[in-house]
C-alpha cells in the first residue's frame, strides 16, 4: 500500500495504489499541507480498491490534523475525495460531514472524472 503525489496544472492528487490503513493517510494528510503548492491548489484524494483500514473515531483525528496543519495562506478552497467501494463511500461521507467547519470544503465523488469537474469550478 503506497501513496502516490502528483502535482497536475489545476490540482494536487493524492492516489492510493491499493486500499490505506490510518498511518499512510496521516503522513500522506502531512506530506500534503507541507507543500509550497498545496496553498494554491485544490486536491483530490483517489482511494483504490482494497481495503481502507481506519476506523470512524479516526476521522476526528484526521481533522483535527487537517485544522492543524492548514496553512492560513492557503487559497485552495476544496478536497474531493473519489472512493471505490461501499466502505470508503461510507466512510469518505462521514469525514466531508465532520469537516465542514475546515477551510475546504469537501465532497465525495465515485469517478474521477466528475471529482475534476468539481475541483476545477
Amino acid at each position: 500500500m503506497s501513496l502516490n503525489i502528483i502535482i497536475e496544472d489545476d490540482y494536487i492528487l493524492m492516489e492510493s495504489s491499493e486500499g490505506m490503513v490510518y498511518w499512510e493517510i496521516m503522513e500522506g494528510i502531512s506530506k500534503l499541507l507541507a507543500m509550497p503548492e498545496f496553498k494554491d491548489k485544490n486536491d483530490i484524494w483517489l482511494f483504490r480498491d482494497g481495503q481502507l483500514k481506519i476506523m470512524y473515531s479516526d476521522l476526528y483525528s484526521i481533522k483535527d490534523i487537517v485544522k492543524k496543519l492548514y496553512p492560513t495562506d492557503s487559497t485552495g478552497t476544496k478536497t474531493a475525495i473519489v472512493t471505490q467501494t461501499g466502505v470508503q463511500q461510507s466512510l469518505a461521507t462521514l469525514y466531508s460531514d465532520l469537516a465542514k467547519s475546515l477551510p475546504r470544503k469537501v465532497k465525495v465523488f465515485s469517478d474521477l472524472k466528475s471529482a475534476k469537474e468539481w475541483i476545477k469550478t
